[in-house]
């Protein structure tokens, strides 16, 4: 994997090659209690239509397959859950200027000075009737720049990781018009990654361990790939001041086991020059026979000062998205281009899909 920090490169990649795919990812947790993940995608991986076509051989590459997928929770239960896949011609994502759009839901970016700021715009219905709509920026608040040199180094690898924005205020409005209806004002702190794959995501890593989780003047970030049976594990802590503290160790521990069959650890430890940490994986947010997304907390002391700090982690298995005994589920979630599956028709049992 190659890991970069580069404003300047967080736009459109050009993907020739069937089975690429890029994403634009962001969240956001507000001190209410919500949280909210949106990610732009040219290139869904987890797309049962571009898998086919893949087989097919026609119409095979990413920039048939955009799409966005909104989530938003309030204390951990989900309040909204979108994953729309468009036809090509309702998306659009710039190589010139960071700027993507996925239907009626846009993100740019903007730089001045030494200061970034993304506005997201949201406006999606679903075929329910429910609806999402408003806007949140993301901003930092004293520059964005830190650097280390696990960053930024030349790489041959077939997945590129761009981490933009570790950590930056974000505040704005949503409002939800669903069974449980809510007006936000959003006031908390976000992140921003941008994520690239020059191949199909199974043939890059067999497991993706992924999560952020802010303290009150740093961020704990840490990407765990399992390629080939081979462990990749790499951590850091990352200051306001852009300081890094690579963090030497990273284990795995508690395995737990979904409905679904899938098994991921529940609890991480972390340790670094003055810094331990643990992350238990409190609450599961989103389950699928591929992807498992948690809301958690730290405990940490640095230097022998103790540490709390909230957060989102992420679990992938990529080579069970190609399982056709899953298929039937991804089709209840997803809302592809032309007829909505009945189940997602309706309200309450759209609900139990999430």
């Amino acid at each position: 994997m190659q890991i970069i920090s580069d404003y300047n490169k967080d736009t459109r990649t050009h993907k020739p090659v069937p089975g690429s795919y890029e994403w634009w990812y962001f969240d956001a947790i507000d001190h209410n209690g919500y949280s909210i993940v949106v990610i732009f995608y040219e290139g869904n991986p987890f797309s049962k239509k571009y898998i086919q076509a893949l087989s097919n051989g026609v119409n095979h590459s990413a920039e048939f397959f955009p799409a966005i997928s909104i989530s938003v929770y309030k204390d951990g239960m989900p309040l909204f859950y979108s994953f729309v896949e468009t036809d090509s011609t309702f998306a659009e994502f710039s190589s010139e200027k960071i700027f993507g759009r996925v239907g009626e839901n846009i993100f740019t970016g903007k730089k001045t000075g030494d200061m970034i700021s993304y506005t997201l715009e949201l406006n999606q219905t679903l075929p329910n009737g429910e609806r999402i709509s408003g806007e949140l920026l993301f901003t930092t608040s004293s520059g964005s720049g830190f650097s280390d040199p696990s960053f930024n180094q030349d790489s041959e690898s077939t997945h590129t990781w761009n981490l933009i924005l570790p950590k930056c205020k974000v505040s704005g409005d949503l409002k939800i018009d669903s069974l449980q209806p809510e007006s936000i004002s959003f006031n908390g702190v976000g992140y921003h990654d941008h994520n690239f794959g020059s191949e199909p995501m199974k043939e890059s890593f067999d497991e993706w361990y992924w999560g952020r989780y802010h303290f009150d003047t740093s961020t704990l970030i840490y990407y765990v790939m399992n390629v080939k049976g081979e462990w990749d594990n790499r951590a850091w802590l990352i200051d306001q001041d852009g300081s890094v503290l690579v963090l030497d160790s990273v284990e795995l521990e508690e395995q737990g086991l979904t409905f679904f069959g899938l098994r991921s650890a529940r609890r991480l430890k972390f340790e670094g020059e003055g810094f331990k940490a643990v992350l238990q994986k409190d609450r599961l947010i989103d389950s699928g026979p591929f992807y498992q997304r948690f809301q958690g907390n730290v405990l940490a002391t640095l230097n022998g000062n103790l540490m709390k700090a909230e957060g989102i982690s992420e679990y992938i298995k990529p080579d069970r998205i190609y399982s056709k005994l899953f298929w039937p589920l991804v089709d209840m979630r997803i809302k592809y281009p032309g007829k909505a599956h009945w189940v997602q028709k309706s309200a309450k049992l759209y609900r139990w899909t999430w």
